[in-house]
């Protein structure tokens, strides 16, 4: 059994590691704004920490960073000496910190190790500007990269991208989220039809699902824009399909995004065409896929999503945006790639999937589904990451 000390500002790329850890035997401490699990429902491996990261609650309450250096290395110091205290208690193993954020610079800045660093997004810009761009980073990058041990990246094109800033004795990983292709899987026609008269979409009508978050950067907007001029050529009555859930930091932000949507669709006469799904529980989300005939993903920028990988293995066609990090995945071979930040082209990849039907997309879809479980089954990334907490613990006295 090993000691895992995890920080984490929250959210399912902390969750599932944190589960697959405890479900392993390991005791873990979790340093995070929010604690996960109930009371009633506290494993005995497991012991929350509340809020020790002053900056998250310090932007919680105020709703914006520190716009003053003196106070962010205040915040940061004492943060800092409240996370070597806890190391100094727990005697972790392993130190796991989800996300280059507050809490990471936390951890280096404590001089904490063995320090496992899980990016989610952290390093896109890696991948994602020109050649000359990417030889710089953010200053937080850069510690972090001098502070890991290890350094986990969930795009393999992050994977020679992160081995240019390390040195000999560090490692970078290729680990994703997964899903749980048991419940991730086509479902039950009679749910599916239960969910089309919720939604007053009539069992004839196609349906396409932006399944991602309710922010800017997933290009609700360009979605609605392409579906208007795609819709004329349309041969089936079809409903574009939306989630209010929100993926920004400012509620208001989100408001005047949706209200500024709503016009545009009414001036595109589209109102009509579009149904609204509210935010979903994780286990409800197959259902959702399974209602869509495509699910439609066009982010500006994005890691490598958990949404491509459950929409495939619920065998749905996916429609998405060509993007640096979905390079040398199962993207390129399964889904259909659009350029980015064009709506006309996406136009066109509507109206092919909507009216060309085949039994050889029919089958890709049931290949895709198979490589998912194959490859990107959940099990197999908890099986590689407990594999690395093993190999970095056995090489470490004790956390120094």
């Amino acid at each position: 059994m090993m000691r895992i000390l995890m920080v984490a500002s929250g959210g399912i790329a902390m969750l599932r590691p944190l589960k697959w850890a405890l479900e392993a035997g390991h005791e873990v401490w979790l340093v995070c704004p929010h604690n996960p699990y109930p009371l009633k429902e506290t494993p005995n491996n497991y012991r929350y920490i509340p809020f020790i990261l002053e900056l998250v609650n310090y932007y919680e309450h105020t709703g914006e960073l520190p716009k003053d250096e003196q106070t962010h290395q205040l915040l940061l110091w004492t943060a800092a000496s409240q996370l070597r205290a806890i190391a100094n208690e727990f005697q972790p193993n392993i130190i796991h910190v989800h996300g280059m954020y507050f809490g990471a610079e936390c951890c280096a800045l404590a001089e904490l190790h063995p320090l496992i660093v899980s990016a989610w997004g952290s390093l896109n810009s890696l991948i994602e500007t020109q050649e000359e761009q990417s030889k710089k980073i953010s200053k937080l990058a850069g510690i972090m990269f001098k502070a890991a041990d290890v350094l986990i990246v969930e795009a393999p094109s992050l994977l020679n991208k992160c081995k240019l800033w390390i040195n000999q004795f560090q490692r970078v990983e290729l680990i994703h989220l997964g899903t749980k292709t048991q419940h991730f899987c086509p479902q039950p026609l009679k749910y599916v039809n239960q969910w089309r008269q919720a939604l007053d979409i009539p069992n004839e009508a196609k349906v396409l699902l932006s399944a991602r978050g309710w922010s800017k950067i997933y290009s609700h907007h360009q979605i609605l824009e392409a579906f208007a001029m795609a819709y004329p050529h349309l041969q089936k009555q079809t409903v574009l399909v939306f989630m209010k859930l929100r993926r920004t930091h400012s509620l208001q932000e989100a408001k005047e995004y949706y209200n500024d949507f709503c016009i545009r669709a009414k001036q595109l006469g589209m109102e009509q065409n579009i149904r609204w799904l509210p935010s979903l529980p994780h286990d409800m989300v197959p259902t959702a896929y399974s209602l869509a005939d495509a699910i439609v993903n066009y982010p500006i920028s994005d890691a490598f999503p958990s949404t491509l990988v459950e929409a495939v293995a619920c065998q749905t066609q996916v429609i998405t945006t060509r993007l640096p990090a979905y390079q040398g995945t199962f993207v390129e071979e399964f889904c259909t790639v659009v350029e980015p930040q064009n709506p006309t082209a996406l136009a066109k990849a509507l109206i092919e999937v909507v009216n060309n039907s085949t039994e050889e997309r029919e089958y890709n879809l049931v290949k895709a589904r198979q490589f998912i479980i194959k490859n990107y089954d959940e099990e197999v990334f908890k099986e590689k990451l407990l594999t690395i907490y093993q190999e970095v613990a056995s090489k470490a006295i004790r956390f120094s």
